[in-house]
């Protein structure tokens, strides 16, 4: 299962993807194909797909602070 993170909003989408969340026991759970799906439809490319059990290990519930495409999230603190 996968999450995605918005860098625009600074927060992870909401099950069925109705609206954001901070909280990462409410964000939504997305298969790869939605996940996929999301994040190539993001012309602005402010969204990235991150796999669950990849989150949990490394990323502290939380993504790197790096963006993949635009460098540093402009609401990351330095």
């Amino acid at each position: 299962m996968f999450l995605i993170w918005s860098f625009e909003h600074g927060a992870w989408w909401r099950p069925e993807r109705a609206g954001y969340t901070t909280n990462l026991s409410e964000a939504g759970r997305y298969s790869a194909d939605e996940a996929g799906a999301i994040v190539v439809n993001d012309i602005d490319m402010n969204e990235v797909a991150v796999r669950e059990t990849v989150l949990v290990k490394w990323f502290d519930s939380k993504p790197p602070r790096f963006h993949p495409y635009h460098g540093a999230a402009e609401n990351n603190e330095p």
